[in-house]
């Protein structure tokens, strides 16, 4: 799918681009791998929003009062922003830490990356460990390396970057 291999890129230029990481990476077991992809993820979600439509009305509580939305209204939900708060994140959720451990939590190591619930993307744990075998088999390519850096484009229908033109070669 075309998220998978926006993700591949993205996944594949942090590990090109951090030695500790791709040592990490390559040293890993197949658990660690997909952790560190999902943290990689966690971060660089491909889909940065999830629309939703409430099924009953909802009351938010926050500092302002509280919020009432409406059975039936469509909800954006930013994937970016969720990822990187701190209640659900934990400790500096702007920085990539192969140590994290949000799994404490009934969600995902990549949070709302993959989405949750009933809309849950279906082939998550497809796209994850197809990443970590193309990119295990690729990093383990003698002197491979990144050459050219994608170019970071956007899809502001689904909030979500685009990488092209990135070239390596061994």
């Amino acid at each position: 799918m075309a998220t998978t291999r926006e993700f591949i890129v993205m996944a594949a230029w942090h590990l090109f681009e951090r030695e500790d990481l791709r040592r990490k990476f390559l040293e890993g077991d197949e658990p660690a791998r997909l952790a560190l992809l999902e943290e990689i993820l966690r971060l660089e979600p491909v889909l940065g929003a999830l629309y939703r439509r409430t099924e009953r009305e909802l009351k938010l509580e926050g500092e302002g009062g509280t919020t009432t939305i409406p059975a039936g209204t469509l909800v954006k939900v930013d994937v970016r922003a969720t990822n990187t708060n701190s209640v659900a994140a934990g400790r500096c959720p702007f920085q990539l830490d192969t140590d994290r451990n949000v799994l404490a939590s009934k969600a995902s190591a990549s949070l709302m990356s993959f989405g949750d619930g009933p809309h849950r993307c279906p082939g998550a744990s497809v796209a994850l460990r197809e990443s970590a075998i193309f990119l295990e088999r690729l990093l383990r390519v003698p002197n491979v390396h990144l050459v050219r850096l994608p170019k970071v484009g956007w899809n502001p229908l689904i909030s979500s970057y685009e990488l092209r033109g990135a070239l390596i070669a061994r």
